[in-house]
């Protein structure tokens, strides 16, 4: 299982107020520079490292309402990504947390702006998008094919990770303008270059 913050390394100045209005405890963070469009982005990856939430994060009621009817977390792993997520984009910048659950089976994306949730995407036992402007719906599984062969059980494991990797890769190459590295060398890279603070 991943799951980080992921801001513009830029914004790094920012995370100290943040980190104090959203956790109590330790974190990690890891700082890397990946090829974008115009050369290279610095971008800092965050997540906790025995950290809490100081408070429950803030979600729109209608997720909350899909939450409670399909049992999947809004969030996998807690409140502590979502809650950071909103103190450090109410400082200003776009701030992305993301999960990738064991073998991409499941991914969670959820884009923050002026404090709130932008847009959020889900797939796992169930799958769900999310943007204030279009309301519930359902994420783009990043390919032509649809989905309805997947009522054979292995049929649907494949599709959640294509999908799930289809959100994970989307929302990365948003930041960079550029294709992100495979999932799991990106993985690799984030945990070789983490700092405990």
């Amino acid at each position: 299982m991943h799951a980080w913050l992921v801001v513009e390394a830029e914004h790094a100045g920012l995370l100290p107020a943040a980190l104090a209005r959203a956790w109590t405890g330790r974190s990690a963070s890891a700082r890397l520079s990946l090829p974008a469009r115009r050369g290279s982005r610095e971008l800092l990856f965050i997540w906790p490292d025995g950290a809490v939430p100081l408070r429950a994060a803030r979600w729109p009621d209608v997720l909350a309402d899909w939450h409670d009817i399909y049992g999947d977390e809004l969030f996998p792993g807690g409140d502590a990504l979502p809650v950071l997520a909103e103190e450090l984009s109410s400082l200003g910048p776009e701030v992305l947390a993301l999960h990738a659950a064991p073998g991409l089976a499941g991914a969670t994306v959820g884009w923050f702006e002026k404090g709130a949730l932008a847009l959020y995407e889900h797939v796992g036992d169930a799958t769900v998008s999310w943007t204030e402007k279009d309301g519930l719906g359902r994420p783009p599984d990043g390919t032509l094919r649809s989905a309805a062969a997947g009522f054979v059980l292995d049929r649907i494991a494949l599709q959640n990770r294509a999908t799930g990797e289809a959100l994970l890769e989307r929302a990365l190459h948003r930041i960079l303008a550029h294709d992100p590295p495979p999932f799991e060398e990106l993985a690799g890279m984030v945990v070789s270059a983490a700092d405990r603070v």
